[in-house]
């Protein structure tokens, strides 16, 4: 083994040492997802969960309807109201008439907490912060005509629906929340009345906890990617995470849609594309996140605002989302070559569609052939233009060695050797760079996929394909791939003299 094979296999062998102790000792340990401080029915199992109001004193039956109270001198007790339907679990407080629980249904969405099998729970917000659907009426001077803390009286509630009242100052304000039956969509009608006329905006808010993250890794988990909070305005998009250089953001124009974001997951409000919305983002350094969404209100005396909105609370599938509201397919962040990167989705997509046993591990293996069968033309240019620069380096030698002193005169006599050889010297990196966005884009393709989270390849060792390897049996085997390839592979002759091998 040669010199610098031997300095080689050391570099790299140190390399690995270097992030297996980081990952182990140094790396961040990121807070457990699904984890909320303030719902204790948000760790419940869905799918034991009574398709009625939530289990409490207060609660309103099924297909009551209470009557509309005058005012509220006295604030009523709390009430929840759960939805149901083949996607979500819903939890609603009369407490500003918030969201207090989003669940996933179904066992691809389940994950396993001190030896416990609980949904994935998509509503996390620091104690004391307010939950996600809180809302406001704020006239021009900033005051607040109905706080998003207002105690509200549970109207009516069914499965799939509830409606509730607050009277505040002479403002009646009423929220309606209907659930979609087979998507991950809920929809809010917000119908506003005054005694007195209101100029201002009413706001509502998306809520959430965020941390700053440890960017990720061959050794890390799938949770380590922190929330953020989003929009989407004036045709940009941005994303606010805790810890970020500027804390706020402001929409430049009409806001699509706005909420908190994460790596496979996303609660997202859309307002109506003809209200005016704009939005606000604030990440705060002690962790929580505020999407704000703002619509104008001019309300004369005697008269009605009504508004609605769709919230989306699920995973960050293209299909999904778009089945919900277009917009939010950009949320899903597939980076500088997302036309690549929508196509390696595709065909990743139709293998685990043909391909038996429809296994995502065994696609993701087959997207992987693919790309390397279509690069191998480009690589094998590269490596044949390389080993054509080796077979001149002799001669090039000599000529440095012969015109050392006239650096102009030396590169003449190059490109005329290259010339005369039929050689280009960048022929060799140009075929390799050009295939460099595919393979960027197959990582990010491969780390936003939706398809993979808690996807099963190999049973008792890899149970999900965005979680690290539990054993780090792929680094090492890498590795050592690695290794042996550098070890294997032939040093070209220097001398034209010598015999050439193979």
């Amino acid at each position: 083994m040669s010199e610098q094979n031997r300095r080689l296999l050391l570099t790299v062998a140190m390399c690995m040492v270097v992030a297996l102790v980081w990952s182990v000792f140094f790396q961040p340990k990121p807070r457990p997802a699904g984890t909320q401080q303030a719902t204790p029915a948000a760790t419940a199992p869905a799918e034991k969960q009574p398709p009625a109001v939530t289990p409490e004193p207060a609660v309103v039956p099924r297909g009551t309807t209470a009557p509309a109270p005058a005012a509220q001198a006295v604030r009523p007790p709390t009430r929840k109201v759960e939805l149901l339907s083949d996607k979500l679990r819903i939890v609603l407080s009369s407490d500003g008439a918030v969201m207090e629980s989003a669940q996933l249904r179904g066992e691809k969405f389940q994950k396993r907490e001190k030896g416990v099998v609980v949904p994935i729970e998509l509503v996390r917000v620091k104690s004391g912060e307010p939950f996600p659907l809180a809302s406001s009426v704020r006239t021009a001077n900033g005051a607040d005509a109905v706080g998003a803390n207002a105690a509200y009286s549970v109207v009516r509630a069914d499965e799939r629906s509830a409606v509730f009242r607050a009277v505040v100052g002479g403002v009646t304000i009423e929220k309606t929340f209907s659930l979609d039956a087979t998507r991950y969509r809920l929809d809010l009608a917000v119908d506003l009345r005054a005694a007195n006329p209101i100029a201002g905006k009413f706001a509502l808010l998306s809520t959430g906890e965020g941390e700053s993250g440890s960017g990720g890794g061959w050794f890390s988990s799938h949770t380590n990617a922190p929330a953020r909070a989003i929009c989407q305005a004036g045709g940009k998009l941005e994303r606010i995470a805790v810890g970020a250089k500027t804390p706020t953001w402001d929409g430049p124009g009409t806001a699509t849609f706005t909420g908190i974001d994460e790596q496979y997951f996303i609660r997202a409000v859309v307002p109506p594309s003809n209200a005016g919305a704009t939005c606000h983002l604030e990440a705060r350094g002690d962790g929580p996140l505020i999407s704000t969404v703002e619509v104008p209100v001019d309300l004369a005396s005697g008269r009605s605002f009504n508004q609605s909105f769709i919230v989306y609370a699920g995973p960050k599938d293209p299909d999904d989302l778009a089945a919900v509201a277009a917009p939010l397919k950009e949320s899903v962040d597939l980076g500088f070559w997302s036309v690549i990167a929508s196509v390696l989705l595709a065909v990743m997509k139709f293998f685990h569609r043909v391909v038996p046993p429809h296994n995502w591990g065994i696609s993701i293996i087959l997207l992987t052939l693919t790309v390397k069968v279509l690069t191998f033309p480009l690589q094998h240019k590269s490596m044949k233009s390389m080993q054509e620069m080796q077979r001149l380096q002799p001669q090039i030698e000599e000529i440095k060695k012969k015109h050392a002193g006239d650096q102009q005169r030396m590169n003449v006599e190059q490109m005329k050797l290259f010339k005369e050889h039929g050689v280009n010297p960048m022929g060799s990196c140009l075929p390799m760079l050009i295939q460099m966005p595919v393979w960027l884009a197959l990582y990010t393709a491969l780390q936003v996929s939706v398809d993979l989270y808690n996807s099963v390849f190999i049973p008792g060792w890899l149970e999900d394909l965005t979680a690290k390897d539990p054993y780090y049996v792929l680094p090492v085997a890498m590795g050592i791939t690695m290794l042996l390839t550098q070890v294997l592979t032939p040093t070209p002759m220097s001398q034209p003299g010598q015999k050439t091998m193979g």
